[in-house]
């Protein structure tokens, strides 16, 4: 398994996207277990680490290609509804 460092400047930029991604996923779902925000979160973060992993470090751009992961895969909450 290959580890990669980020400095301090590229893991705030990871978390303001992760954060901001977030955001905008609660203010437009009903997704309130635990288990549907953990995977979701998961989800994000995954994707906005691949996009940093080859050299996309725009706070903005990391936020939209983590949120078309959820848009992408037309999630859905544990009743089957769609999430957003």
């Amino acid at each position: 398994m290959q580890s990669s460092a980020f400095d301090s400047e590229t893991l705030s930029i990871m978390g303001r996207a992760l954060e901001e991604a977030w955001s905008e996923i609660e203010s437009r779902s009903c997704v309130r277990a635990d288990p549907e925000k953990a995977g979701i979160r998961r989800a994000l973060a995954l994707r906005i680490l691949a996009a940093v992993r080859v050299g996309q470090r725009d706070p903005e751009r990391l936020r939209m290609v983590a949120l078309h992961v959820v848009e992408g895969c037309r999630i859905t909450r544990a009743d089957g509804q769609p999430l957003a």
